[in-house]
């Protein structure tokens, strides 16, 4: 039998399942250290960012490795060995969040690349194999992340500019809207609403942000959760009506506790400005619009825009629900 086992005593795929897994995850864990060499690499001259050879080579070389170990002639089907490469990078992703420490921003932004790529690569090792009898062909899958690091570090990625818009409505006038933005001190966790970005994904919330100066030249000092912490530089100000920034991150602003792999003014993501504006209404009313731009060259520009769309919407709308909240209470009092 193809599925558990045969008449003559062979081993079905079912049962070289049980070390094919293990198999796969050390070999992942192998390109996961070459990966980090390089990274390292990165970080240091600025190269290009492993995007292509770790996102969608690692998980597909993985897969293939578990499917030839536990189905080395390709016979128990498409949907068996999907159900293999999703397996195997389950368990990757568990090994990188336990014993690796990675960070669960990192892990939920990659998992559906991760999975998508490594089934693909089960199916397409099935497939040869079916076809070849042999792992020739596959052994090419296998062996392409690691062929495919070292010349990825020398690639060029297409450049991708962004805007984030928020805009709320406030029961309060702009000179009392005006104080409680550009100065937010000691925000209370029960000041903040619930997102998915801080709910599920685990992205640090804003806990302080204080201003030093007044007028263009001022600094605004923000903290947020689990030790995030940077500036933003007044670069426009009109009282009451307009404010404006440049951001400024510190090499520890982001811990590599919370995330190692996503490096904000780096060769690939810089966040570039931000603004808000205050907008009168009738009836003593406010509308506060919060801007954020950023820019970004990966070859996955358009699903990095979408996860910084969700992450700065979310942003937005806690801090603008805290102003809200402040405002609409110092104006009632």
């Amino acid at each position: 039998m193809a599925d558990g086992g045969d008449s003559g005593g062979r081993i079905g795929w079912r049962g070289r399942l049980v070390p094919a897994v293990p198999m796969a995850v050390l070999y992942a864990l192998l390109l996961y250290g070459m990966a980090l060499v390089f990274d390292e690499m990165d970080a240091a001259g600025g190269g290009a960012l492993l995007m292509i050879a770790f996102l969608f080579g690692v998980p597909a070389a993985t897969a293939s490795v578990a499917v030839m170990a536990a189905d080395p002639r390709g016979e128990a089907g498409g949907g068996r060995h999907a159900l293999i490469g999703a397996m195997v990078t389950t368990a990757f992703m568990v090994v990188a969040l336990v014993l690796l420490a990675e960070g669960g921003i990192c892990v939920i932004m990659v998992s559906p690349l991760f999975y998508g790529a490594s089934i693909l690569g089960a199916l397409l090792t099935g497939l040869l194999l079916r076809r070849t009898r042999g792992r020739a062909a596959a052994l090419l899958l296998v062996l392409a992340p690691a062929i495919g690091m070292p010349v990825e570090t020398q690639a060029s990625y297409p450049e991708r500019t962004g805007t984030v818009t928020t805009v709320i409505e406030i029961a309060a006038p702009p000179e009392v809207v005006w104080r409680n933005t550009v100065a937010i001190p000691d925000i209370r966790p029960e000041e903040l609403g619930w997102t998915f970005s801080h709910g599920i994904v685990g992205v640090p919330r804003p806990e302080d942000a204080r201003l030093e100066g007044q007028g263009v030249g001022a600094v605004r000092y923000l903290r947020w959760g689990h030790g995030v912490h940077f500036q933003e530089w007044i670069t426009g100000w009109e009282l009451n009506r307009s404010l404006a920034w440049t951001f400024h991150f510190a090499p520890d602003s982001i811990p590599a506790a919370i995330e190692g792999h996503i490096r904000v003014n780096s060769p690939y993501l810089k966040l570039t400005g931000g603004h808000y504006t205050l907008d009168p209404l009738p009836g003593g009313r406010t509308r506060l619009t919060l801007q954020t731009d950023y820019w970004i060259r990966t070859p996955i520009n358009a699903y990095c825009a979408w996860w910084g769309d969700i992450f700065l919407n979310d942003f937005h709308g806690i801090v603008l629900g805290v102003i809200k909240k402040r405002s609409e209470h110092a104006g009632a009092v």
